[in-house]
């Protein structure tokens, strides 16, 4: 095939069968990953990602598993080009978490494997995934309150996990002796491993059926079409400028409340989101590395456009994002951010927010921004084996023109499943006394937010050092609702001590339990929309017997 030739488009039915192929290979990744890992954050609770990029690292076909890492990963892969450009060889696998090259935060780490074709460097697949602990001041590597990203566990700019095939004992090593539970974290990164090989495989057979030049092509046209339906998205709506603000509970260290503040300016077929009236960045973890503020934005974009859109970059050529450095959305290094996901969490609420006073049809209750997180240095209750274990529990979407909210989930950018609590009780020594939804924790309206979640740890058998955070839980803070609708209630985190006393503590702690000791959070509900007045008789009666209100 000739240059010019390899430089047109590709008709629409050969487009769509190569892009769905790519976009199947990213989701197979995904179940490779899912299926062969040892940890239940990523094997039962699905805290991961898959994707392929393109030789120059722009990201290509991403599998809908966690929003928050939406086009996050190419950032990765760029930042290897830029450091091993010229040194990267055939079967060579890198890892990569370091903030401030291109990753999230130090617990999600990159395992990235570039793909070759006749010699030359053609393509790259890759996987991120939460791991139960990658060392630090913490089990589990995250804290509110640390100060910077040298507390947060090892630090791994992009060094090659697999030289030419085979495992480089040296990072090996260095992740053995640094994590509190390696035979997991070794365990996950093969898994990872793993998914990326299947990826390249199934590139390898769409190169056999349609050829190199053909698969070129459709990577440009993938980048294109994402842009296309972004555009064509954005010019469908009124063009407006609006500004919105939220806040933090605190700094992630018992300080004031944090400012979020967005200004959206929609022109035609462009979108620009100002973020420089935001806090500067903050003593505390709640920063968010470029990464996952980008991904933040991107997550607001598809759901305000066309949530079915495939997810890209070219996503991102339609936005343009304005930061300036030593914001808490761009922080300076060495600042602390392994907490960030709360702080994204209140940047996609007040950016829809924002969106709502431009475009009203698209107002929401808003969500549950709890996000409650608690980290544990356990045992296994059947070997013996020390072990660390992370746990996540959501609460209630805001409801919507369209009908009420969505109890007991993971809400917007976080997509994790809440641990079985078969898998807790079996893997740690910790008892889960119960899980309920709280009647009465959602807004009410013409259609109600969804409910939030109560749930108990109970500690067994030995002292457990723990991390645990929560955000909302200032009344002021609380998810509101929309066009009338009614507010959901405030977050609340509680400790009790053996003796069931209530202990006073802060949302967000790193502290030592004693046996005995329950950890209790009762997570927000999700925001009403409309005037409850106008609610069907029909769904009200469904509530008052379905035990959705309080007495």
């Amino acid at each position: 095939m000739s240059t010019r030739t390899r430089r047109q488009p590709l008709d629409p039915v050969t487009f769509e069968l190569v892009h769905a192929a790519l976009l199947a290979a990213a989701e197979e990744m995904g179940g490779v990953l899912k299926r062969s890992s040892y940890s239940p954050i990523i094997r039962d609770m699905e805290d991961f990602s898959c994707a392929i990029f393109m030789a120059g690292g722009d990201l290509v076909a991403q599998a809908d598993f966690i929003p928050a890492q939406l086009g996050a990963m190419s950032l990765v892969v760029k930042a290897i080009l830029e450091r091993w450009d010229g040194e990267i060889r055939d079967g060579d696998v890198y890892l990569a978490n370091h903030p401030f090259l291109g990753a999230m935060h130090t617990p999600d780490l990159n395992v990235i494997a570039p793909v070759f074709v006749d010699g030359r460097l053609f393509a790259w697949t890759g996987t991120t995934a939460h791991h139960l602990d990658v060392g630090g001041v913490n089990p589990g590597t995250e804290g509110p309150a640390l100060e910077q990203v040298y507390a947060e566990g090892l630090v791994l700019a992009p060094v090659r996990l697999y030289r030419a095939g085979e495992e480089n004992p040296d990072v090996f090593t260095i992740l053995t002796e640094n994590i509190r539970d390696p035979l997991s974290t070794i365990s996950d990164l093969r898994a990872q491993r793993a998914a990326c090989l299947l990826g390249r495989r199934r590139l390898e057979e769409a190169i056999a059926r349609w050829g190199t030049p053909i698969i070129e092509v459709a990577f440009r046209q993938a980048l294109d079409s994402a842009e296309r339906a972004t555009r064509l998205g954005l010019s469908d709506l009124p063009d407006g400028a609006v500004e919105a603000e939220g806040f933090m509970d605190d700094d992630g260290r018992d300080g004031p409340p944090t400012r979020i503040h967005v200004k959206l300016s929609k022109r035609g077929d462009r979108l620009t989101v100002d973020l420089s009236g935001s806090a500067p960045q903050v003593a505390g973890a709640l920063n968010v590395p470029w990464a996952s503020t980008r991904a933040s934005i991107m997550y607001c974009i598809r759901a305000l456009v066309d949530p079915h859109m495939a997810s890209n970059d070219g996503i991102l050529r339609a936005i343009e994002i304005v930061c300036p450095l030593g914001n808490v959305f761009n922080p300076r290094p060495p600042a602390a951010v392994s907490v960030r996901h709360n702080t994204c969490l209140r940047l996609v609420d007040t950016l829809f927010l924002a969106a709502s006073e431009i475009w009203p049809e698209k107002a929401v209750g808003a969500s549950s921004l709890a996000f409650f997180a608690i980290n544990l240095e356990s045992t296994s209750p059947v070997t013996g084996r020390h072990s660390v274990m992370s746990d996540v529990v959501g609460g209630g979407t805001g409801a919507h023109l369209a009908g009420d909210g969505i109890d007991g989930v993971d809400t917007y950018l976080a997509n994790v499943g809440l641990m079985p609590v078969e898998v807790a009780e079996a893997n740690y020594s910790v008892r889960v006394v119960r899980t309920e939804l709280i009647a009465g924790s959602q807004g009410v309206g013409t259609f109600s937010g969804g409910m939030g979640i109560r749930r108990d740890y109970l500690i067994l058998e030995h002292a457990h050092r723990a991390t645990f955070y929560a955000e909302q839980t200032k009344p002021e803070f609380r998810p509101r609702g929309a066009r009338g609708g009614g507010d959901a209630q405030p977050t609340k985190v509680s400790l009790f001590d053996p003796d069931g006393n209530p202990v006073g503590i802060s949302a967000k702690v790193s502290t030592t339990l004693q046996p005995g000791s329950v950890v209790r959070i009762e997570t927000s509900g999700g925001g009403g929309y409309g005037s409850p007045d106008r609610r069907d008789p029909e769904l009200a009666r469904a509530d008052r017997e379905d035990g959705r209100l309080p007495g």
